[in-house]
């Protein structure tokens, strides 16, 4: 499982019982770059933007959801700099989640 990009089914099948641990982050795909789409999976459930949230969800994660992770953090890292980088005025819903992701991904387990 570390080298795959999980999707919705796969996820909830590898995740098993800890897929219940996330509160989930919500926003629009219509919001989220073609280019990183494949990752939308990731950042409803690791995009959560309370940081203490995020840390005891990242803190109590099995080590292999923790390398997936970051993974396909690092597979798609160019794709999204291209996007986050630049931080817009009003960013939305997903801009937040994906880079609360990223933070997530970043953070040691």
């Amino acid at each position: 499982m570390h080298k795959t990009v999980l999707n919705d089914h796969t996820m909830k099948a590898k995740y098993g019982n800890f897929i219940n641990a996330s509160p989930g982050a919500d926003f629009r795909i219509d919001d989220v770059p073609e280019s990183v789409r494949d990752l939308v999976p990731y950042a409803r459930f690791w995009g959560i933007s309370d940081d203490g949230v995020r840390l005891d969800l990242v803190l109590s994660a099995p080590a292999e959801l923790i390398a997936n992770l970051q993974w396909v953090s690092q597979l798609y890292d160019d794709r999204l700099d291209q996007w986050l980088s630049i931080i817009p005025n009003d960013p939305s819903d997903a801009y937040i989640a994906f880079s609360a992701m990223r933070m997530a991904a970043l953070t040691v387990n």
